[in-house]
Protein backbone atom coordinates (compact mmCIF):
# COMPACT_ATOMS: atom_id res chain seq x y z
CA UNK A 1 0.00 0.00 0.00
CA UNK A 2 3.02 2.32 0.69
CA UNK A 3 4.29 1.92 -3.04
CA UNK A 4 0.41 3.13 -3.96
CA UNK A 5 0.64 6.13 -2.38
CA UNK A 6 4.06 7.30 -3.46
CA UNK A 7 2.84 6.41 -7.34
CA UNK A 8 0.12 8.86 -6.61
CA UNK A 9 2.74 11.08 -5.31
CA UNK A 10 4.84 10.99 -8.32
CA UNK A 11 1.75 10.97 -10.76
CA UNK A 12 2.05 14.86 -9.69
CA UNK A 13 4.17 17.17 -10.37
CA UNK A 14 6.53 18.57 -7.52
CA UNK A 15 8.33 22.08 -6.77
CA UNK A 16 8.58 24.88 -4.25
CA UNK A 17 4.89 25.35 -2.68
CA UNK A 18 4.59 29.38 -2.28
CA UNK A 19 4.58 31.17 1.54
CA UNK A 20 1.33 32.43 0.51
CA UNK A 21 -1.32 31.99 3.40
CA UNK A 22 -3.95 30.82 2.52
CA UNK A 23 -7.91 31.21 4.29
CA UNK A 24 -8.27 28.45 6.78
CA UNK A 25 -10.47 25.22 5.27
CA UNK A 26 -11.20 21.47 4.79
CA UNK A 27 -12.56 19.81 1.85
CA UNK A 28 -13.41 17.16 0.19
CA UNK A 29 -10.82 16.26 -2.87
CA UNK A 30 -12.37 14.66 -5.39
CA UNK A 31 -10.51 13.26 -8.41
CA UNK A 32 -12.17 11.68 -11.73
CA UNK A 33 -10.70 10.34 -14.95
CA UNK A 34 -10.92 12.08 -17.93
CA UNK A 35 -13.35 11.06 -20.97
CA UNK A 36 -11.73 8.74 -23.10
CA UNK A 37 -12.46 8.29 -26.71
CA UNK A 38 -13.29 4.93 -26.43
CA UNK A 39 -15.52 5.11 -23.63
CA UNK A 40 -19.18 4.83 -23.50
CA UNK A 41 -20.99 7.40 -21.51
CA UNK A 42 -21.96 5.17 -18.78
CA UNK A 43 -17.97 4.36 -18.19
CA UNK A 44 -16.65 7.90 -18.59
CA UNK A 45 -15.83 9.73 -15.80
CA UNK A 46 -15.57 7.08 -13.45
CA UNK A 47 -14.42 8.32 -10.10
CA UNK A 48 -11.07 6.94 -9.30
CA UNK A 49 -10.67 8.12 -5.69
CA UNK A 50 -11.00 10.94 -2.82
CA UNK A 51 -9.45 12.36 -0.32
CA UNK A 52 -9.32 14.94 2.46
CA UNK A 53 -8.16 18.32 2.57
CA UNK A 54 -7.17 20.47 5.49
CA UNK A 55 -5.61 24.20 4.89
CA UNK A 56 -4.29 25.93 7.92
CA UNK A 57 -2.36 29.42 7.19
CA UNK A 58 0.95 28.10 5.35
CA UNK A 59 0.12 23.78 6.57
CA UNK A 60 -2.07 21.39 4.13
CA UNK A 61 -2.79 17.73 5.28
CA UNK A 62 -3.62 15.58 2.88
CA UNK A 63 -5.63 12.23 3.77
CA UNK A 64 -5.32 9.90 0.76
CA UNK A 65 -8.38 8.11 1.51
CA UNK A 66 -8.20 3.95 -0.33
CA UNK A 67 -4.57 3.96 0.55
CA UNK A 68 -4.14 2.38 4.10
CA UNK A 69 -5.19 5.71 5.21
CA UNK A 70 -1.71 7.34 4.71
CA UNK A 71 -1.65 10.84 5.46
CA UNK A 72 0.33 13.80 3.88
CA UNK A 73 1.77 16.87 5.97
CA UNK A 74 3.20 19.99 4.17
CA UNK A 75 4.80 22.78 6.17
CA UNK A 76 5.05 25.68 2.85
CA UNK A 77 7.49 28.16 5.66
CA UNK A 78 9.99 25.43 5.71
CA UNK A 79 9.16 23.44 2.39
CA UNK A 80 8.76 20.10 4.16
CA UNK A 81 6.58 17.33 3.52
CA UNK A 82 5.88 13.92 5.63
CA UNK A 83 4.26 11.15 4.84
CA UNK A 84 1.96 9.43 8.11
CA UNK A 85 1.08 5.60 8.04
CA UNK A 86 -1.09 5.28 10.79
CA UNK A 87 -1.79 1.64 10.75
CA UNK A 88 2.26 1.40 11.31
CA UNK A 89 2.40 4.29 14.19
CA UNK A 90 5.33 5.68 11.50
CA UNK A 91 6.30 8.55 9.55
CA UNK A 92 8.37 9.13 7.10
CA UNK A 93 10.21 12.39 5.36
CA UNK A 94 9.39 12.70 1.63
CA UNK A 95 11.19 15.88 0.74
CA UNK A 96 8.43 17.07 -1.67
CA UNK A 97 5.02 17.96 -1.90
CA UNK A 98 2.25 18.41 -5.08
CA UNK A 99 2.54 21.71 -6.32
CA UNK A 100 -1.27 21.52 -7.66
CA UNK A 101 -2.17 22.06 -3.68
CA UNK A 102 -0.88 25.72 -3.17
CA UNK A 103 -2.21 29.36 -1.83
CA UNK A 104 -1.65 32.46 -4.00
CA UNK A 105 -0.90 36.34 -3.07
CA UNK A 106 -3.70 37.27 -5.37
CA UNK A 107 -5.88 34.94 -7.32
CA UNK A 108 -6.35 37.42 -10.15
CA UNK A 109 -1.76 37.67 -10.23
CA UNK A 110 -1.67 33.65 -9.88
CA UNK A 111 0.90 33.28 -12.30
CA UNK A 112 4.26 33.92 -10.23
CA UNK A 113 2.97 31.54 -7.57
CA UNK A 114 2.19 28.63 -10.01
CA UNK A 115 5.68 29.01 -11.36
CA UNK A 116 7.05 29.34 -7.97
CA UNK A 117 5.16 25.93 -6.98
CA UNK A 118 5.65 23.67 -10.54
CA UNK A 119 9.21 22.13 -10.95
CA UNK A 120 8.99 22.04 -14.27
CA UNK A 121 9.14 25.73 -16.37
CA UNK A 122 5.66 26.66 -16.96
CA UNK A 123 3.56 29.35 -19.57
CA UNK A 124 1.41 30.35 -16.96
CA UNK A 125 -1.62 32.19 -18.71
CA UNK A 126 -4.62 34.13 -17.50
CA UNK A 127 -8.25 33.18 -18.34
CA UNK A 128 -10.65 34.74 -16.58
CA UNK A 129 -13.43 34.22 -13.95
CA UNK A 130 -14.97 31.41 -13.63
CA UNK A 131 -17.01 29.37 -10.71
CA UNK A 132 -16.14 25.68 -8.95
CA UNK A 133 -18.57 24.19 -6.82
CA UNK A 134 -20.25 27.45 -7.00
CA UNK A 135 -18.02 29.62 -5.73
CA UNK A 136 -16.03 32.20 -7.57
CA UNK A 137 -12.64 31.58 -9.04
CA UNK A 138 -10.38 33.07 -11.20
CA UNK A 139 -9.20 30.16 -14.56
CA UNK A 140 -5.37 29.54 -15.42
CA UNK A 141 -3.73 27.50 -17.99
CA UNK A 142 -0.24 26.48 -18.54
CA UNK A 143 0.12 26.53 -22.30
CA UNK A 144 3.48 24.51 -22.13
CA UNK A 145 2.06 21.51 -19.88
CA UNK A 146 3.74 18.53 -20.02
CA UNK A 147 2.56 15.00 -19.80
CA UNK A 148 1.02 14.38 -16.30
CA UNK A 149 1.23 17.75 -15.10
CA UNK A 150 -1.37 20.06 -14.51
CA UNK A 151 -2.19 22.07 -17.40
CA UNK A 152 -5.41 24.38 -16.21
CA UNK A 153 -6.15 24.89 -12.77
CA UNK A 154 -8.54 27.56 -10.81
CA UNK A 155 -7.65 29.74 -7.60
CA UNK A 156 -11.04 30.65 -5.24
CA UNK A 157 -10.92 34.04 -4.89
CA UNK A 158 -11.70 33.52 -1.44
CA UNK A 159 -9.58 31.40 -0.04
CA UNK A 160 -6.53 32.08 -1.96
CA UNK A 161 -5.66 28.41 -3.04
CA UNK A 162 -6.43 25.70 -5.58
CA UNK A 163 -10.10 24.42 -5.60
CA UNK A 164 -9.64 22.61 -9.34
CA UNK A 165 -7.20 21.18 -11.51
CA UNK A 166 -6.72 19.57 -14.98
CA UNK A 167 -4.32 17.09 -16.40
CA UNK A 168 -4.88 15.28 -19.63
CA UNK A 169 -5.83 12.72 -17.80
CA UNK A 170 -7.36 13.67 -14.30
CA UNK A 171 -9.59 16.04 -13.28
CA UNK A 172 -9.41 17.19 -9.51
CA UNK A 173 -11.99 19.42 -7.57
CA UNK A 174 -12.77 20.75 -3.70
CA UNK A 175 -15.91 19.69 -2.37
CA UNK A 176 -17.82 20.56 0.53
CA UNK A 177 -15.54 23.75 0.97
CA UNK A 178 -15.54 24.50 5.09
CA UNK A 179 -14.10 27.42 6.09
CA UNK A 180 -12.78 27.61 9.60
CA UNK A 181 -10.37 27.61 12.29
CA UNK A 182 -7.77 24.31 11.81
CA UNK A 183 -6.91 22.31 14.72
CA UNK A 184 -2.96 22.79 15.30
CA UNK A 185 -2.84 19.00 15.88
CA UNK A 186 -4.00 18.57 12.48
CA UNK A 187 -0.43 19.42 11.02
CA UNK A 188 1.91 17.53 13.58
CA UNK A 189 3.43 14.08 14.02
CA UNK A 190 1.27 12.24 16.81
CA UNK A 191 3.40 11.43 19.72
CA UNK A 192 3.51 8.02 19.97
CA UNK A 193 4.49 7.92 16.21
CA UNK A 194 8.25 7.19 15.16
CA UNK A 195 10.31 6.87 11.94
CA UNK A 196 9.75 4.34 9.99
CA UNK A 197 12.85 2.77 8.46
CA UNK A 198 13.17 0.77 5.28
CA UNK A 199 12.73 -2.74 5.48
CA UNK A 200 16.06 -5.34 5.17
CA UNK A 201 16.14 -7.36 2.25
CA UNK A 202 15.95 -10.97 3.73
CA UNK A 203 18.91 -12.64 2.10
CA UNK A 204 18.02 -16.49 0.77
CA UNK A 205 20.97 -19.30 1.06
CA UNK A 206 21.29 -21.75 -1.34
CA UNK A 207 19.30 -25.06 -0.13
CA UNK A 208 22.70 -27.93 1.07
CA UNK A 209 22.49 -31.33 -1.81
Amino acid sequence: MRAMFFGLLAAFVFGVIPTATAQEFSADVVYTTAKSKTSSPATADTLDHSSKLYVRKDKIRLETNGFSGTVLLVDASDHSALALFPGHRGYQKVGYAPSEFFAVRDPENACPDWSMASAQKIACEKIGPGTVDGRKAVKYQNKDAKEGSAKTLWIDASLKFVVKWETPNTTAELHNIKEGTQAAELFTVPADFSVLRPRKTATKGFAKR
